[in-house]
């Protein structure tokens, strides 16, 4: 009766012994390096030796590193060593954590938990240090006394150079080429037609504001110089209109092309004045019929580039007279 009593003291002393957590140096938390950087990640290492049967729950990653952001974890399989009583279990981890903080020296301190028959026992490790490499050089001579400085109420502002963007520019003007190029597709006979009738209309106003001018300075003194001049100009706006060579013409010439009365009793009237000086009533009349006569002509000439518009897709537009050289 007395060696079962000594028996089972025995082993209630084991199982008592074998429930208790193992010693504080069984836990090692440590910084794998001395010094480290704001915003650079850096290692901290987290090991524990304890019996095989032993349940544990290394630290959560959320909370227990603060004020320390955790990157990632690195965990380790297991390693048992020893059979029996002897044997001796080792889990380990390797956390790699980011600080923000400004502290030149930083502490740590993680806690495990162990899962008992009953309750949970929390173990922590050791405080380790780590400190700040500090990125700001130190003042010499008397301005490394914090007391001398102070903060300067006014100050040259130091002008900077103005950087061109030439990305975007490169953007902008390939989206704008890109853009041309569509609207040309689609839309290039019609624009071509439109910029055409527009030379055509603004050459034709310029005829008439400058044959106008030298038709109301007409005299008996200035019929010779201004009859010479109105048919030049005459001539010139029918060969950028018709591309027909009407400088190099004789008067013969013209009226045998034109086929018409008007336009022969004109140019003779403008010939008396220009050769023979003669000026009478039918003078101012000659040049009002050459100017009729190219308003004429002016509104032909629209007609046939508008009705151009209703040409198939595949025909090519003619080239325009006034965009020609004009060939005798």
């Amino acid at each position: 009766m007395k060696q079962t009593a000594i028996g089972l003291l025995l082993v209630l002393v084991t199982l008592t012994l074998r429930a208790q957590p193992p010693a504080p140096t069984a836990l090692v938390g440590r910084f794998l390096t001395d010094s480290i950087d704001i915003g650079r990640p850096f290692q901290y290492s987290l090991t524990y030796r304890h019996p095989p049967s032993a349940d544990l729950l290394f630290p959560d990653t959320a909370s227990q590193f603060a004020p320390y952001r955790v990157e990632k974890v690195a965990l380790f399989t297991t390693r048992t060593t020893g059979t029996g009583f002897d044997a001796v279990s080792t889990d380990s981890a390797v956390y790699t954590l980011l600080s923000f903080e400004t502290d030149s020296v930083q502490l740590l301190r993680v806690p495990i938990r162990l899962i008992n028959a009953t309750d949970c026992t929390d173990l922590y490790t050791q405080i380790d240090t780590v400190f700040l490499r500090s990125q700001v050089q130190s003042l010499p001579g008397a301005l490394a006394n914090a007391a001398s400085l102070t903060l300067a109420t006014e100050t040259t502002l130091a002008p900077l150079q103005q950087q061109f963007n030439y990305p975007v520019l490169g953007l902008v003007v390939a989206g704008l080429a890109l853009v041309a190029g569509i609207l040309y597709v689609f839309f290039g006979r019609t624009l071509q037609r439109q910029w055409r009738l527009f030379r055509l209309n603004r050459r034709h106003r310029q005829f008439l504001r400058d044959f106008d001018q030298l038709s109301q300075g007409i005299s008996p003194a200035t019929a010779a110089d201004v009859a010479n001049q109105a048919v030049i100009n005459w001539k010139t706006y029918l060969e950028k209109i018709e591309r027909q060579p009407y400088s190099s013409l004789t008067t013969s010439e013209i009226a045998e092309r034109v086929n018409d009365e008007r336009v022969t009793n004109a140019l003779r009237e403008a010939d008396l004045m220009i050769y023979g000086g003669a000026f009478s009533q039918q003078s101012a009349a000659s040049l009002r019929v050459l100017s009729e006569v190219a308003t004429q002509r002016y509104y032909h000439r629209r007609a046939d580039l508008q009705a151009s518009v209703a040409q198939p897709a595949g025909t090519d537009l003619q080239p325009d007279p006034a965009d020609s050289p004009v060939s005798p």
